[in-house]
């Protein structure tokens, strides 16, 4: 019951326009102050801030939650001696877990992955659309971004992202189902795909082309990945997997393919030499879309996960315009 009326109450705070212009103003700001004082002083207080932000906003795996978990699976996948854990990731739109147990039917260990999202999920969500989409009209261009009416608008979303991205043969986990745990929790069941992050993988030019080839063809199908990093991707026998993506303007879609190509250039530029990166993504993609691309590395470069030199961001304008 206090768990439920917290919720109300959180999303009665901050689900409200006068609150969320001032959040989004006040946040606004000191990212600004911050972002010129990193260039004066050659500090990371930006990157701080929002690693900051990311922390205090996670939500966690509660007793309870695990419980209706461990519930749900014993009924509708007939688990036995169930064990749930955390899977890797911020936690701060949704909570990633394993579920792992014996098998009713074949008497064998099985995993799945769940996603567990909720109201908060969508909130979390909502107020980073706005900012994204302030870092658009800063940077002159049109807003991208679009958020979701409540929770099960935004699971479903997932859901159906996947099993179209399935269908189009881009290598993705299987769904298995979408469930309400309670009041304010839904869980998306998926499979279990063995793996580790691309963030933890050598990269080649084998993954690099893996990358670039995957990316064209969640565009020509519809689907845009809208906050590529290399955590967002899981490398598993050879092949890369896609497991989330975002909900971005189906007005703006060549915005959208302008967006996740150069998330995606300065992801691996990182880890890669630039002109590597460039002489993999031109054998799927025009000099044109490379070149428009450039225009919007402003509102990428404000992505927590992104650390790039100078000299690095000076080479990849430099090669794409």
């Amino acid at each position: 019951m206090l768990q439920r009326m917290k919720i109300v109450l959180t999303k009665i705070i901050f689900n409200n326009s006068i609150v969320e212009a001032i959040l989004v103003l006040l946040v606004s700001s000191i990212f600004v102050i911050l972002k010129i004082t990193d260039k004066l002083f050659q500090s990371k207080t930006k990157h701080v801030f929002l690693e900051t932000i990311h922390i205090i906003s996670q939500d966690h795996l509660s007793f309870i939650r695990e419980t209706q978990i461990k519930c749900l699976f014993r009924r509708v996948y007939t688990l036995s001696n169930i064990h749930i854990k955390l899977a890797g990731g911020s936690y701060w739109m949704s909570i990633p877990c394993i579920i792992e147990g014996i098998d009713g039917k074949t008497k064998e260990e099985k995993k799945y992955m769940g996603k567990i999202i909720n109201d908060r999920s969508a909130l979390m969500h909502k107020y980073m659309t706005r900012f994204r989409n302030l870092g658009s009209i800063v940077y002159r261009t049109d807003p991208l971004f679009e958020d979701h009416k409540d929770a099960r608008d935004l699971v479903e979303f997932e859901r159906d992202s996947l099993i179209k991205l399935k269908k189009a043969n881009v290598v993705t986990p299987d769904v298995y189902g979408l469930h309400k745990l309670n009041f304010d929790d839904y869980i998306l069941v998926m499979e279990y795909i063995e793996g580790e992050p691309l963030s933890k993988v050598p990269i080649d030019g084998l993954i690099i082309d893996q990358i670039f080839r995957t990316i064209k063809m969640m565009h020509e199908n519809g689907v845009f990945h809208g906050d590529i990093k290399l955590d967002n991707f899981l490398y598993s026998k050879g092949n890369i997997v896609v497991v989330d993506c975002l909900k971005l303007d189906e007005n703006e879609l060549e915005q959208a393919q302008d967006f996740d190509l150069i998330c995606a250039i300065c992801a691996l530029a990182q880890r890669v030499p630039v002109s590597t990166i460039l002489d993999h993504a031109s054998k799927y993609l025009s000099d044109e879309e490379l070149r428009r691309s450039a225009k919007l590395i402003g509102i990428t470069l404000n992505k927590v996960d992104l650390n790039l030199s100078e000299t690095t961001i000076k080479e990849i304008l430099d090669r794409l315009t």
